[in-house]
C-alpha cells in the first residue's frame, strides 16, 4: 500500500478509539463495496474491481467477521504489520511521552460511555478501505514497481524478480499463476519472496521438507497451510514452498508407498483450482472449506539431486565427462519430471520455470556495498552503526561464495563477531567489526577443509 493509504487507515483507526471507544462496530469492509447494481459514483467495471481487491485486502483485519470492533481492527492490524525491532522502540517511545501527560484514572468513571461507534466503514471520515489503489482507481503496484522495490533489497537476479513481480501482479488480478525458482543455496530464492511478503501479506512461505501426508498425527500437512489463515486469506494465497526439490525427491514406505507423490497428489487439487475442504484430525478446529480459484503455487529449490543424475546420466551415455554438477544449468519440463521425480501433471500446470545463477564473491562485496546489505541491516535490528574494514568485507565475501552458503554466511559471521563485542560491552551506539589476518586465515582453511 502506499504511504498514504497507510497513514490514513491509522490516522481513522486510532481517531476513531481515542474518540468513540473501542467497542464500536464496523462492518467488515467487504459487505459495503459498490457493484455494478449499486454504484452511485459510476464507477468503471475496472475501478469496481479494484476497489474489490482493496476490500478484500483490508478484511482480513475482520477475520472473515462481518462485524468486528474498533479495537480488534486495531490489534489484527498491528499483529500483521511488520515492525522492526527500531520501529518497535519509537513507537513505544511515543506512547511513553504521552503516557507522562495522561490521567488514565480519569477514564474509569467513563469507560462505560464509549460503547458506540460508526456502524458502517462508509461513515469513517476519509474511508481508509483503497490501500494500493490511487483516486482514480488505478493500480498503484505495477509490475515495474514491484520490481523496483525487490531491487532495493535484492541484489541482482534480474530474471527471478521480474518473474516474482509479473506473478504477484497477476495474482493481484485473479490470474493465478504457477512458478519454479531453481537455483543454488544462497543465491536469494527465498529472499525475493521474504521481501515481497513484506509488502503483500497474502504470501505464505512453508518449509518444504517439513510437510507431511495427511494423515500423520503431529506433523504439518497441506491443509494446515490453509487451516492457519482466516478464510478470505486462505482463498487467495501465494504458497511459496521453500526447498521443494526435497519433498519431490522419493520417500519411499516399507509397503512401498511413494510418500512424495501422495504429496504431489495434493498439491494438484490446489494447483487445478478445486474447492478443497480440510478437516482437522485432533477435532481441535473446525473444518475449513477453501476455493482454490486463486491459489498460486511457487516451488523453490536447489534440486541438487536432479542435477547431479541428470549428470551422471549424460556421463553414461558418453555426452559428458569428468565433474559437470554445475549449478547454473537451466532445465527443461521433461528434465523436472525425469531427473526430479515431478510428476506430469504437476509439470503441466507450471507457467516459468527460472534458473537463479549462484553469486560470486564479487556479487557478495557489491551486497556489502549495498542498500541490502546485511550489515545495515543487522545494524538497525539492534540500533547500533556498525563498521566493517575492508579486508573483512572482502574475506566474508569470498567466503560466503566458498561455502556455498551465501549471505547467511555473511550474516551469521557479523553477527558472531557482533556479540563478542556486545558481550564485553552491550550499551555502545556502535561497533567496528574487524577479523586479523590470523583470523581471515584460519577460518579461510576451516571452509576449505
Amino acid at each position: 500500500m502506499t504511504y498514504k493509504d497507510a497513514q490514513s487507515f491509522w490516522e481513522n483507526y486510532l481517531t476513531l478509539i481515542r474518540g468513540s471507544g473501542h467497542r464500536g462496530k464496523i462492518h467488515n469492509p467487504l459487505k459495503n463495496i459498490p457493484t455494478e447494481e449499486n454504484n452511485p459514483n459510476h464507477l468503471s467495471a475496472e475501478q469496481l474491481f479494484q476497489k474489490e481487491r482493496a476490500a478484500l485486502e483490508f478484511s482480513s483485519f475482520w477475520e472473515d467477521k462481518p462485524t468486528e470492533t474498533a479495537g480488534n481492527i486495531l490489534i489484527n492490524a498491528l499483529s500483521m504489520t511488520n515492525l522492526s525491532d527500531t520501529d518497535r522502540k519509537a513507537l513505544s517511545k511515543i506512547l511513553a511521552d504521552a503516557s507522562l501527560h495522561t490521567d488514565y484514572s480519569r477514564y474509569k468513571q467513563n469507560i462505560s460511555r464509549n460503547t458506540g461507534g460508526w456502524k458502517n466503514a462508509a461513515d469513517i471520515p476519509d474511508n481508509p478501505f483503497e490501500p494500493i489503489f490511487d483516486n482514480i482507481g488505478n493500480m498503484v503496484w505495477t509490475p515495474r514497481q514491484i520490481y523496483d522495490y525487490l531491487d532495493a533489497s535484492v541484489y541482482g537476479q534480474e530474471e527471478a524478480k521480474r518473474a516474482a513481480s509479473m506473478l504477484v501482479y497477476h495474482h493481484y488480478h485473479k490470474h493465478r499463476r504457477n512458478l519454479i525458482m531453481s537455483g543454488p543455496s544462497g543465491c536469494g530464492k527465498t529472499e525475493i519472496w521474504r521481501t515481497l511478503a513484506k509488502k503483500f501479506h497474502y504470501i505464505k512461505i512453508v518449509n518444504g521438507p517439513q510437510i507431511a501426508c495427511d494423515g500423520w498425527k503431529g506433523s504439518y500437512h497441506i491443509k494446515d497451510i490453509f487451516m492457519e489463515e482466516s478464510h478470505g486469506r486462505a482463498s487467495h494465497l501465494i504458497i511459496v514452498i521453500d526447498e521443494a526439490d526435497k519433498l519431490f525427491e522419493p520417500a519411499i514406505s516399507s509397503n512401498g508407498i511413494d510418500f512424495a507423490r501422495k504429496i504431489q497428489n495434493e498439491l494438484l487439487k490446489i494447483m487445478d483450482g478445486d474447492t478443497l475442504t480440510f478437516t482437522d484430525d485432533d477435532g481441535k478446529k473446525p473444518s475449513c472449506t477453501v476455493s482454490c480459484q486463486n491459489v498460486s503455487v511457487v516451488f523453490c529449490g536447489s534440486f541438487e539431486h536432479m542435477n547431479n543424475r541428470q549428470s551422471e546420466a549424460s556421463r553414461h551415455i558418453g555426452f559428458l565427462s569428468g565433474d559437470v554438477t554445475s549449478p547454473t544449468i537451466s532445465h527443461s519440463e521433461e528434465d523436472f519430471m525425469e531427473y526430479g521425480n515431478i510428476r506430469q501433471e504437476i509439470m503441466g500446470r507450471i507457467n516459468q520455470i527460472v534458473t537463479l545463477q549462484p553469486l560470486t564473491a564479487a556479487d557478495f562485496l557489491s551486497i556489502m556495498n549495498s542498500p541490502a546489505s546485511p550489515i545495515e541491516k543487522i545494524g538497525i535490528a539492534h540500533n547500533v552503526v556498525l563498521q566493517v574494514d575492508e579486508a573483512t568485507r572482502q574475506h566474508l565475501a569470498e567466503e560466503a561464495a566458498r561455502s556455498g552458503l551465501g549471505c547467511r554466511y555473511i550474516r551469521s559471521r557479523l553477527q558472531a563477531m557482533l556479540d563478542e563485542q556486545m558481550f564485553q560491552e552491550p550499551d555502545r551506539t556502535g561497533y567496528t567489526l574487524s577479523l586479523s589476518q590470523e583470523e581471515r586465515t584460519e577460518e579461510h582453511a576451516g571452509l576449505r577443509d
